[in-house]
């Protein structure tokens, strides 16, 4: 199961309407297309307090450069 987590309600919202088919923004159609393939997954809207592991990661791929980047081994402090 993939579980996503994001402090955007925004964001929860739109992709689970996006769920529906009736979105109008392509990047939701396009993220619901993507998680269609998956077996099983889920979206919930955690606090930005609780949010500290994806701050801690957009902090680290913001101070490299630019490009998809996958971190094996992340640092000890997520």
């Amino acid at each position: 199961m993939v579980l996503i987590q994001t402090d955007s309600l925004e964001a929860v919202n739109a992709i689970q309407e996006g769920s529906s088919g009736i979105s109008n923004s392509a990047l939701v159609r396009r993220i619901h297309f993507a998680l269609t393939a998956l077996k099983q997954w889920k979206i919930q809207h955690i606090s930005r307090s609780e949010n500290l592991v994806i701050d801690s990661l957009a902090k680290l791929v913001r101070s490299r450069s630019l490009g998809l980047r996958l971190i094996e081994d992340p640092p000890m402090r997520i």
